[in-house]
């Protein structure tokens, strides 16, 4: 619209000149009101922030950055049902968690290596390779043959799928997004796309396609990004003070103090040879327009690539404070240093000076420095700031340059910052328990439970299969959480005393890491079923426990043989493990597969999680929780006809509580009995009953000898209770 109306009242006014130059005008104020904004490459905190928008600026990476990223395919949330026991007489809870599958572009140059990773700031892949959360995780290096991935050619078919040739990128595939609140986390990567330090020369060498001097600084990354390839190098330009210096009629990016194979004396500067060049203005900036300060914002790879700036002081300078943002890896104290070097090449800028010299001087490109003899205080070096083509003379404007080894080496620091180091060990301790019932019900299956922990107080826990037989296909347990007391006995534990707390005899434990504590409790905490932990296969009570030092604790005020569980005749060896129950992380076996446990043969798989070693444990045969309860209370009474009368009292399974003080349940289907002895003759009988007594008439046992009284449950039999026949 501008553009006519200023080319119509131009031409009303001045003609066909006036026309082009109100054309002219109204061009740029359409521009200025019409015109398309103007797209930006990536500023310091883009690189931290993840984007998934169309259009989005994928840099190109040089040496070791640390960058975002932005997510070029993403499957949706994939949701998992799980249902969990609460105990019994509780309704069951239904879990929910999500995963989901995605593929993150990170350079449009080929890269070395994808190194670690980054989700929510927090580690999730460490300089090992192991990752804190499941996923499958595979990178493309951006080279110009690579695959298409195999998920992505899954989901939209080998004809739409593309391999996103010369885009490095990683998948991950079913990550687990529990830990992420079921989100995909915001995610960045170091990333390696060259080994070593690299230079400001290589990068503009990549980029523009021309010979470019390496210069004296070298950076440890850049992330190269904007429309234009000038875009993506200014930045590192401007910091090294690198600009087009003309070499035998070829261009070359170097930076000031480069001086090439050409004349650099300054005699291209004289109309005559023979006579100096004599300036024909001299001024100085005033002070208020130098910047006081120098401030070079990077990334510090030793903060884990975070935003960083070093500062440095322009002497007299009282303008506003000159910012680098500079989207490099450098040290602290080379950016200090880069800092120092351009605040004294600020100071050293104010003066100018303006000289005519020859049509030689044409071979010398804006930017070139060199030195000049001029007298008096002009002697130096200067820099070719501007160049005007005069009818008679070249019209150059040279700007006094201080030279870089005036700025003293001086130390840089970073400030503090909280870094992520490398994940927990994967090291643990995983125990299987094989426990008796609760005591209220009657279990149809025995029960198993695995209990874990980790060396390291951060483990994170592990997830686990289960294995019937050295053949057979893996079943999956789930995931397992850190426990609250696992370890093991560091000295024997006696066999159980006579007294009902022992205190004579007290366990010593070896806890697996330093982060568990045990606790005192009360009689009435005892009697209520608190501090109860199974040590070798028996279920014990504690009511004290004293700290030894370090992970070591002895536990007095004992209660053996919890659940009808018993301990060997020779007590629990040193070694023999020890797990703290009523542990919400344990995780229960289920009935279907327990069954499998009562042999031996079975074992338990588990993988730390984000590791990638798998570890089995041989699960020992049992099953207490369907094993009746032996027989107590054993009497034999001769009878006056010369037989003896045997009794025994039978224990249940269920009912253990007694609240009501009439005959617990028998917790079977039916009582049976089985009873062995001796006869004179040597012969041994073996007899099964259905009643809870029976009678030996005389002359049909071994006189002295024992009877054996088994009660047979619906799934085992009990141990034997012993009784000595008169």
């Amino acid at each position: 619209m501008a553009t006519l109306i200023l080319t119509a009242v131009g031409t009303a006014i001045g003609g066909p000149i006036g026309g082009a130059l109100g054309a002219l005008i109204g061009q740029s104020a359409d521009a200025a009101l019409f015109g398309p904004k103007a797209r930006s490459g990536p500023r310091l905190s883009d690189l931290k922030v993840q984007t998934s928008s169309y259009g989005d600026i994928v840099p190109r990476l040089y040496g070791t950055m640390r960058v975002a990223g932005s997510v070029i395919w993403s499957t949706d949330l994939i949701e998992q049902r799980e249902k969990r026991s609460n105990g019994k007489g509780r309704p069951k809870s239904i879990e929910y968690s999500y995963s989901a599958s995605f593929a993150v572009a990170l350079s449009s140059r080929p890269i070395g290596a994808i190194r670690r990773i980054w989700a929510d700031g927090r580690i999730l892949r460490d300089s090992s390779g192991a990752f804190a959360e499941d996923c499958a995780f595979r990178s493309y290096d951006g080279s110009a043959d690579q695959p298409a991935d195999p998920l992505i050619a899954s989901v939209l078919g080998i004809a739409q799928c593309s391999a996103f040739r010369g885009i490095a990128y990683a998948m991950f595939e079913g990550l687990d997004l529990t830990a992420f609140g079921n989100r995909i986390p915001q995610l960045s990567f170091e990333i390696e796309a060259d080994s070593g330090l690299v230079s400001a020369g290589a990068i503009a060498r990549d980029l523009l396609g021309v010979d470019a001097a390496d210069g004296a600084s070298a950076i440890i990354g850049y992330a190269a990004a904007g429309e234009r390839a000038s875009d993506a190098l200014r930045p590192l330009a401007r910091f090294a003070a690198m600009g087009l210096q003309s070499e035998n009629g070829d261009l070359t990016l170097a930076s000031p103090e480069w001086q090439g194979s050409g004349n650099g004396d300054g005699s291209a500067l004289r109309i005559d040879s023979a006579m100096p060049v004599t300036p024909t203005e001299d001024s100085r900036a005033p002070l208020a327009k130098i910047p006081r300060q120098i401030v070079i914002r990077h990334y510090d790879p030793a903060r884990d690539y975070q935003t960083s700036q070093q500062i440095a002081d322009v002497a007299g300078g009282g303008g506003s404070p000159a910012s680098f943002d500079l989207p490099a890896a450098i040290e602290s104290a080379s950016a200090r240093n880069d800092a120092r070097r351009l605040a004294l090449a600020s100071g050293d800028a104010r003066r100018k000076i303006a000289v005519q010299a020859g049509y030689g001087a044409l071979t010398l490109a804006v930017g070139r420095v060199m030195p000049l003899a001029i007298g008096g205080e002009g002697d130096g070096l200067w820099r070719i700031a501007e160049r005007v083509i005069g009818p008679k003379a070249v019209e150059i404007t040279l700007v006094r340059h201080g030279a870089r080894a005036d700025a003293a080496e001086m130390a840089g620091d970073g400030g503090a910052a909280v870094t992520a180091g490398a994940l927990p060990s994967g090291a643990a301790t995983v125990v299987i328990v094989d426990l008796p019932g609760d005591g209220e019900t009657a279990r149809d299956a025995p029960l198993r439970m695995v209990a874990a922990a980790g060396v390291d107080p951060n483990w994170r826990g592990a997830d686990l299969w289960w294995v019937s037989s050295a053949n057979a296909e893996p079943e999956p347990l789930g995931r397992i959480l850190p426990s609250l007391g696992v370890g093991v006995l560091f000295v024997p534990l006696p066999a159980p005393s006579t007294w009902l707390v022992d205190w004579a005899d007290g366990a010593e434990v070896e806890l697996a890491n330093d982060a568990m504590e045990l606790v005192n409790i009360s009689m009435a905490q005892l009697v209520a079923g608190a501090n109860l932990a199974v040590v070798g296969g028996e279920v014990v009570q504690f009511m004290r426990a004293a700290p030894l030092g370090g992970r070591r604790w002895r536990l007095e005020g004992l209660l053996r043989g919890r659940g009808g569980t018993g301990a060997p005749e020779t007590g629990h060896p040193a070694g023999a493990s020890f797990v703290m129950l009523n542990d919400a992380a344990m995780v229960t076996v289920p009935n279907s597969i327990a069954w499998q446990a009562s042999a031996a043969g079975a074992a338990v798989e588990w993988r730390a999680r984000g590791g990638a070693v798998m570890h089995n444990v041989v699960v020992a045969a049992g099953a207490q929780a369907v094993v009746p309860l032996s027989p107590v209370h054993g009497r034999a009474a001769r009878q006056s006809d010369g037989s003896v009368k045997i009794g025994w009292i039978a224990r249940s399974r269920a009912g253990a509580r007694w609240r009501d003080s009439v005959d617990a349940p028998i917790g079977e289907s039916r009582l049976r009995w089985r009873l062995r002895w001796p006869k004179s003759t040597g012969e041994i009988v073996d007899q099964a009953i259905e009643t809870g007594e029976f009678t030996i008439a005389g002359g049909d046992y071994l006189a002295g000898a024992q009877l054996t009284v088994t009660q047979l449950g619906d799934f085992a039999a009990s141990p034997p209770l012993h009784i000595q026949l008169p």
